[in-house]
């Protein structure tokens, strides 16, 4: 076991909506079956920023799940795993017992949690998670880049959650990081062509730069009366909020097809009965990510961004301090010249 340590580390800790604050606090120790991580870079994404909007993170939690970072500690029992690895973090925790748990659907255990959310994250210079949510990355792999994994996993779980074939069309609406992700994940697995709907120009931009088959502005993403062959067998929603991105998945979608539910969305939705009845249309929303019995969703996640490290540079766009963790939130809201993402790197 390594030895402990009693030093302090600066972390940011939520407070209610829109108040997270700097704080002093005991770096975490690892207990058995348990590593320590220090936290290279950790993602904002969208979930993230409605949770800050509504206040939605677990009292006193440090936020952020999309974690970079490397071994620093070991807890007794740990195996496989040396000081100065390169991990990203699957931040799960589940109970293992449930059934969900043993069909390896973890992120649906009845009493699971998110380090992030209800548990704390990233946005801290170490945290302490099961040596088991811990995936190996290189060590020469852009910390802002391997922590896209997690958005990576997201997006994969959600193209298979819809069967996910080679050859399939593929439309993705929204093209902020998620969608971005879902572009670059259903190229990976085989689509014949990937079109994608954008809102921003710096996210068009990094759409075209990572060689989607068409950038559709909002108004042309509605492909309901587009010729047969122009329909997409699948369409991935990544909006969310209060949008009105399943109607339109809804008209869009090819007969026979599946719309995949990314997006975080804070109200109910309708979906439109016919259409998806007469086409007979799947629809599947997806949590975030699962084992299978070999591999985890991760595992391939982990590849993808290494493998496509390069590419995926291209939207690791704006990178703020720890100290300056607000300002990552703010960047999400005003959406300044060129950005697509905020990295916090403590």
């Amino acid at each position: 076991m390594t030895p402990p340590s009693h030093s302090q580390m600066r972390a940011a800790v939520a407070h209610g909506a829109r108040d997270v604050r700097m704080e002093e606090r005991a770096v975490p120790e690892p207990g058995p079956g348990e590593a320590r991580v220090r936290v290279r870079a950790c993602g904002l994404c969208g979930s993230d920023r409605h949770l800050y909007a509504l206040g939605a993170y677990g009292a006193n939690v440090v936020p952020g799940h999309e974690i970079a970072g490397v071994v620093d500690a070991l807890g007794d029992g740990v195996e496989g795993w040396s000081t100065g690895d390169a991990v990203v973090v699957e931040p799960l925790l589940s109970c293992g017992r449930c059934e969900p748990c043993r069909r390896g659907l973890e992120a649906i255990c009845i009493e699971g949690s998110i380090f992030g959310v209800q548990r704390d994250g990233g946005f801290a210079e170490h945290l302490v998670v099961p040596a088991r949510r811990l995936f190996r990355v290189p060590t020469d792999l852009a910390p802002p880049v391997a922590a896209l994994a997690e958005p990576a996993a997201v997006a994969i779980h959600g193209l298979r959650r819809v069967g996910m074939q080679s050859g399939a069309r593929v439309l993705v609406l929204g093209a902020g990081p998620l969608g971005l992700m879902s572009l670059v994940a259903a190229q990976r697995l085989g689509a014949e062509r990937v079109w994608i709907s954008a809102r921003h120009e710096a996210q068009a931009q990094a759409a075209h730069n990572l060689g989607a088959g068409r950038v559709l502005d909002e108004s042309e993403a509605d492909l309901g009366m587009a010729p047969a062959g122009e329909r997409p067998d699948i369409v991935v929603e990544t909006v969310g909020g209060s949008a009105d991105t399943l109607q339109v998945a809804s008209r869009a979608v090819a007969p026979g097809g599946g719309i995949s539910v990314l997006g975080l969305f804070l109200s109910d939705v309708t979906l439109p009965g016919y259409p998806l009845f007469a086409k007979e249309v799947s629809v599947a929303w997806s949590n975030c990510y699962a084992r299978g019995q070999e591999r985890a969703d991760f595992d391939d996640a982990a590849g993808l961004v290494d493998e496509e490290r390069e590419r995926l540079a291209l939207f690791t766009t704006h990178s703020v301090s720890l100290d300056d963790v607000a300002r990552a939130y703010a960047l999400t809201d005003e959406r300044p010249d060129g950005f697509v993402k905020a990295t916090v790197c403590p």
